[in-house]
């Protein structure tokens, strides 16, 4: 009864002195709620924060969504965890074909644990000893399975034709090249599978890849300032300059060539993933820096070489590929031809040994490539062979890349940046900027179509090369000529018409830089094709013409974005401009005085950010500062081929040829390297300022 009456008392004083006032201040405090939903943040109601849908939302029958992601943090452990999960599955999968029990059973007792609970960071301290070495042996189990399962599936396929022989797995399971004669690789047969290509580039299998990568780039944006942040942390980089150097990269140097993937090397910025390098991030940097005035780039590239050691002592890689053709790019530009060379040839033999050349979705059905693995290797590959152009017309050696994928035809799944606005950056304070970028309206980059356009070009261009500019003699020049000038017209004719823009009709403002460089392209080309006949008077007038047409671009530039940020491409193209109109200048015309000083202005303004144009200023002043006899007449007469028909950039008067004649032109004598030498100091005497024949 006491004990009754004590409890009783206690309830009560309890009661009374907790009861109706904590009551009210539990009512006071509002519940843990989640993000607010956009529509209840527009009605300026309360919200639950329920997902997928709030219960106001679905009293108003409206369909909630949350604006707010959730926190950086949780997206990461996330992504680990699927991606763990993913390559676990697809070695479940690939153990499975097998068909052997014990691998079986290991791999089927771990698939709910791998898909529940994923890959944790305490994971391997919460086992115990035996634990760990049992998960030990079934992962290298299951390695091991993967292994035997791809050479198996890769074996099937090459004699199904689905792949040809050359591409190999090493002990590591990546994919490699070996060519029919290797003695450390037992080639495959080859065949053919039609079936299996129309798997995977079908309409509807493209048309799904492209969503899901447009998807992911664009969700991708979000996250790159927190992908900065993470970098400059473990680069010891400041975030601002970084920050600042990266757009400074995606903004002018990027669209053209598109070395690096943004979506996937931003992503792995973050999480550490294979598409990124602390040597990838430090090179991109310090070639980003020549447009931002300063030793920054000084001190990047300095760093730059001391992990470049590391690197190519490792296995070839994607991030060491875009490093080497950047580091490649930036010695270029500060006149290091030498190293700017090798660079590039080491990523291009990289490229091969990782058997880039094989881009098609049937290498899908290999190891653990991804839709996105395949976007990455086959942008990568057209990098490299666009890139591979535009340094062997720079220094005037013949192309390494001169073999096609086997489509022949770069199509790009991921166009993000297609539909993206492309405007100018000029950086922080001190960069080196020409106009406010306020002045410039922000135009549709095009970067997707243009990159592809461009290495069409591309293979218009090594095919002039090898048959004009190579030491052999073509054995029927004429006939080259009309096929390589029709192909020209076609690509032409078959650009999409927001990259086309006409010399006569020209805009008020430029397009994007990379649009513009690629219409410079085309009438250099143009030049190229046409000037081993430049003593012809129809060849002399197309050559004339495309120059014409490359200075009417140039001046728009200059209006537009000033000629601080010219890129190597460009350069070429000015410097063949000007070397089809060297002749008439020295005649005395006075349009082409004009045009000249143009094309010598565009030069001089690039200098700060690409020193290696003085040579191309000097060569083009002395060469205008020689006696008027040096001048060549322009006639119809047949050729004299008792001399040398030697042609340098600029021609020389003993070199009479006319391609209008219905006569073979074996006897042309080409000199390859000195034809497309942009830089031919040799061939200049010093004092005179004239040229000479070697």
């Amino acid at each position: 009864m006491s004990q009754s009456l004590e409890q009783a008392t206690q309830g009560s004083s309890g009661q009374g002195r907790s009861g109706p006032s904590r009551s009210r201040n539990q009512r006071r405090v509002p519940p843990n709620r989640g993000f607010t939903c956009t529509n209840c943040r527009n009605r300026k109601t309360r919200c639950d924060g329920t997902q997928p849908g709030c219960k106001t939302c679905e009293v108003y029958n409206d369909q909630c969504r949350y604006d707010k992601a959730p926190p950086m943090s949780q997206i990461i452990i996330m992504a680990k965890k699927l991606q763990d999960a993913e390559q676990r599955i697809a070695r479940l999968q690939a153990a499975g074909q097998l068909g052997t029990d014990a691998a079986d059973g290991n791999l089927n007792a771990s698939r709910p644990e791998l898909l529940s609970q994923g890959p944790s960071p305490h994971t391997s301290s919460d086992l115990s000893a035996s634990e760990q070495q049992s998960e030990a042996t079934t992962v290298t189990t299951t390695d091991t399975a993967v292994l035997n399962s791809a050479q198996v599936k890769l074996s099937e396929m090459a004699n199904s034709g689905g792949l040809i022989s050359d591409l190999s797995l090493d002990e590591n399971g990546n994919l490699c090249y070996y060519g029919p004669t290797s003695a450390v690789h037992d080639p495959l047969t080859k065949g053919s599978n039609n079936a299996t290509d129309q798997q995977h580039d079908s309409p509807s299998a493209k048309s799904s890849v492209r969503s899901m990568l447009t998807s992911n780039a664009m969700e991708s944006r979000a996250w790159e300032n927190f992908a900065v942040g993470n970098a400059a942390f473990r680069s010891d980089i400041p975030q601002a300059t970084m920050s600042n150097l990266l757009n400074l990269h995606w903004s002018w140097i990027a669209p053209m060539f598109m070395w690096v993937y943004r979506p996937a090397f931003m992503r792995d910025m973050s999480t550490g993933g294979q598409y990124f390098s602390e040597f990838l991030l430090v090179v991109l940097c310090a070639h980003a820096a020549r447009f931002q005035e300063g030793n920054t780039g000084d001190l990047l590239i300095s760093r730059a070489r001391l992990l470049l050691g590391t690197e190519i002592h490792r296995p070839s890689s994607i991030p060491t590929v875009q490093a080497l053709l950047q580091l490649s790019a930036r010695d270029l530009a500060y006149g290091s031809i030498s190293q700017a060379w090798l660079y590039s040839g080491m990523a291009f033999r990289m490229v091969s040994d990782l058997g880039l050349h094989h881009n098609s979705g049937k290498i899908l059905d290999l190891v653990y490539l991804t839709a996105e693995d395949l976007e990455i290797r086959r942008r990568l590959f057209w990098s490299c062979y666009f890139w591979d152009k535009a340094i062997s017309l720079y220094l005037g050696r013949m192309p390494t890349l001169t073999e096609l994928p086997f489509d022949n035809v770069p199509e790009l799944l991921d166009d993000f940046a297609e539909h993206e606005l492309w405007s100018p950056y000029y950086g922080e304070p001190g960069s080196l900027s020409q106009a406010p970028s306020s002045q410039y309206h922000p135009k549709t980059s095009h970067a997707i179509s243009c990159f592809e356009n461009s290495c069409r070009l591309s293979v218009i261009i090594s095919n002039i090369m090898t048959e004009f500019y190579c030491r052999r003699t073509p054995s029927n020049a004429d006939e080259a000529l009309r096929r390589i000038r029709g192909t020209l017209d076609d690509w032409r004719a078959n650009s999409p018409a927001h990259l086309v823009y006409k010399p006569e009709d020209l805009p008020i403002w430029s397009p994007p830089p990379h649009i513009l460089a690629q219409n410079l392209l085309y009438y250099t080309t143009i030049i190229l094709l046409h000037r081993p006949f430049y003593s012809s008077a129809v060849h002399h007038t197309a050559c004339r013409n495309a120059a014409n047409s490359i200075e009417k671009l140039l001046l728009l530039l200059e209006t537009t974005f000033g000629f601080t940020k010219i890129t190597y491409l460009m350069a070429y193209c000015i410097y063949t401009g000007a070397s089809a109109m060297v002749q008439d200048v020295k005649s005395g015309e006075l349009e082409a005085k004009v045009k000249m000083s143009t094309f010598l202005r565009a030069l001089k303004g690039g200098l700060k950010t690409c020193p290696i144009l003085q040579r191309s200023i000097d060569i083009i002043s002395n060469s205008l500062q020689g006696s008027q006899s040096w001048v060549p007449e322009i006639d119809n007469s047949a050729p004299d081929n008792s001399g040398r028909n030697y042609l340098p950039a600029f021609p020389y008067r003993d070199a009479q040829m006319d391609p209008s004649n219905e006569t073979n032109y074996s006897f042309i004598d080409l000199d390859a390297f000195a034809l497309l030498d942009s830089f031919p100091e040799n061939h200049i005497d010093a004092v005179t300022g004239e040229w000479y024949l070697p």
